[in-house]
């Protein structure tokens, strides 16, 4: 993991504030707990059920959080296509995370956070 910037600790935060106010979906249980150990509340677990979400969001906005792997893109896909027009979506942040904490899984985010915060020290 390359040395971490002042911009890059404001930016991480910012994103982790984002997910914090937000309805944040996720893969499964071990994305979820991930999630709620960075301080989400709102966290859904999806386990690759997208039919029902329609039924089970109450949020104007979700945060999709799964995986970078391709299961994980195919089910944002899905995601991004079943509440498309109902609320926003957004994708990006996603990219963003794992670009900054470079992160592939999201059940491993509370620990690349806290690396991350480690070499900003440095």
């Amino acid at each position: 993991m390359k040395k971490k910037t002042k911009a890059d600790a404001k930016k991480l935060e910012r994103l982790i504030m984002k997910l914090q106010e937000n309805c944040v979906l996720v893969e499964g249980k071990r994305d979820k707990l991930a999630m709620q150990k960075l301080g989400c509340e709102d966290v859904i677990a999806v386990s690759g059920r997208t039919r029902q979400l329609r039924d089970v969001i109450k949020c104007e906005k979700v945060i999709i959080a799964t995986d970078l792997d391709r299961k994980g893109n195919e089910l944002a896909r899905r995601v991004r296509e079943e509440m498309e027009g109902l609320i926003k979506v957004d994708s990006e942040t996603r990219i963003h995370l794992a670009k900054l904490l470079e992160l592939k899984y999201f059940e491993d985010i509370k620990r690349k956070y806290d690396e991350f915060y480690e070499k900003y020290k440095r």
